[in-house]
């Protein structure tokens, strides 16, 4: 009918427009403005009424994307239930159905969204009035899924040749040191350090950012880590020999920071924007564990040595050790003044450091020790036994941006803003030598397995290798193309 107003509406408007005309030229006009009005009249008699179906890719997914993927998405499927996927979603979860197509009052999705109060979504305001009928008249008209879930992000663009040099957010050595990772923007670089005649490998992501990159202790895999922000968090496990995908996986809505594989290599924990330590498995089929902790960023994470223990450090300013067995926290081990920026574990104690400057060792047999309680009655406070198991290191020159243990963890390296890279001895904490002049700030850093070979990567874009037994730079490179003129202005 509005169609057939409008078509009525459009020929009064001719009509009147030829009112003016001159008697010969109207006889000649109203002819074919009563054709038009005729054909205009046929077409819209034959045309469909409007569509007024929902659309799951138009109208249901950006709900499920901004309530509901925070608790039910790979790696982070509450309830076993997942909104991400297609074929998950058509399954449900642990409760059954998420909903009975043709019946929105006997589907699950709607009695959690309307209860008093809805349970869904979760810590958060209920759904408006408008989108529970979409959830509503969706499920009404058969619960159709019609299209995979849409993602608006734009596609990820890895140049061929880079106008500036990027930042290198992280590196590391193969245990042999025969290779050497580079996370550069969205993307690996493999390096062959045995032949300086090969050329890069270059591994592409679909990551907005990569935070971490790390071989596994065994050599047998790489895991680079990072994510898109506001969007998701993930690692992407490569075969370091012919540079092949292993498996991949998604955690939550935000980027994932730094971590560290555990000693028997199939478990990669990293750090989330959650304030969670997540700890993602190697194995495609066995689940995503997660660790609530800090009230901010966990900006690093790093397994103990015996890898019963984790040790993570946060933008909220605090140094905690947790227990892989119960997946709880065991301490906070230390209130920093400022944000812990790295953290790393030798056979005795737990280390942290970052903003303030200072490097600390944490005993771990004594700070997991019971805590003492002064006083009695009311008046009963705990004792803060932190001078038993502090193990200071001597104060930084700069704000500390990265650690790396070697692998027998018998040397510490300590990347700050400032020059140079400081070594130390873990077994006594003191310092064993300094590579100076390097170009700062470096942003990471790697040994290998003896910790005879030092890898860092700076803001400039630039990757250096060094002997610690000499302090003799071995090579420097910037592991992707780069446009001439930029390279030869540097």
């Amino acid at each position: 009918m509005q169609r057939l107003f409008r078509c009525s509406t459009a020929f009064l408007s001719l009509q009147s427009q030829t009112q003016g005309l001159r008697p010969g030229l109207l006889s000649v006009a109203t002819p074919w403005l009563k054709l038009i009005s005729l054909f205009l009249l046929l077409s819209t008699l034959s045309s469909p009424a409007a569509d007024n179906s929902i659309s799951y890719q138009r109208d249901i997914w950006p709900i499920f994307k901004r309530h509901c993927l925070g608790c039910h998405t790979e790696g982070k499927a509450k309830g076993g239930l997942r909104l991400d996927d297609l074929d998950a979603l058509r399954k449900g979860g642990k409760h059954g159905a998420l909903f009975v197509a043709g019946q929105p009052d006997k589907s699950l999705l709607i009695k959690q969204v309307t209860g008093d109060p809805p349970e869904m979504p979760e810590n958060e305001a209920p759904l408006s009035a408008a989108k529970v009928k979409l959830l509503r008249d969706w499920i009404a008209q058969g619960g159709k899924l019609d299209a995979a879930p849409k993602s608006d992000r734009p596609p990820v663009v890895i140049p061929v040749t880079y106008a500036f040099a990027p930042a290198i957010a992280s590196v590391s050595l193969s245990p042999d040191g025969k290779l050497a990772a580079v996370a550069v923007r969205s993307e690996i670089v493999l390096l062959d350090l045995a032949n300086t005649n090969a050329a890069p490998r270059r591994l592409a992501t679909d990551f907005d950012l990569l935070t971490h990159v790390e071989f596994s202790p065994d050599g047998k895999h790489l895991a680079a880590a990072g994510g898109s922000p506001q969007q998701f968090g993930g690692v992407i496990f490569f075969d370091p020999a012919d540079g092949k995908r292993q498996t991949q996986r998604r955690v939550g809505k935000d980027t994932l920071f730094k971590g560290n594989f555990a000693p028997d290599s199939q478990t990669i924990a990293l750090g989330g924007a959650d304030g969670a330590i997540h700890l993602i498995p190697l194995d495609p089929k066995a689940p995503v564990k997660s660790i609530d902790l800090h009230s901010d960023w966990v900006l690093a994470v790093a397994y103990t040595a015996d890898g019963k223990q984790l040790i993570s450090g946060s933008r909220d300013k605090t140094t905690k050790l947790s227990s892989l067995e119960t997946l709880k926290l065991l301490r906070s081990v230390d209130q920093s003044p400022d944000i812990i920026n790295a953290v790393a574990a030798d056979p005795l104690t737990a280390i942290a450091a970052g903003n303030a400057r200072t490097l600390t060792g944490y005993d771990l047999k004594l700070a997991l020790t019971g805590v003492e309680v002064g006083g009695s009655g009311n008046g009963a406070q705990p004792v803060n036994n932190r001078a038993q198991y502090l193990r200071a290191y001597e104060a930084q020159a700069e704000a500390v941006t990265a650690l790396a243990t070697s692998g027998d963890r018998k040397l510490l390296a300590v990347a700050t803003r400032g020059p140079e890279i400081r070594l130390y001895q873990t077994a006594d904490r003191q310092r064993k030598t300094v590579i100076p002049k390097i170009p700062a700030p470096v942003l990471a850093v790697s040994l290998n397995s003896d910790g005879t070979r030092l890898l860092l990567g700076t803001k400039s874009g630039d990757v250096q290798l060094y002997d610690t037994t000499t302090t003799k730079l071995l090579r420097t490179l910037t592991p992707v193309p780069v446009q001439a003129s930029v390279t030869a202005a540097k």
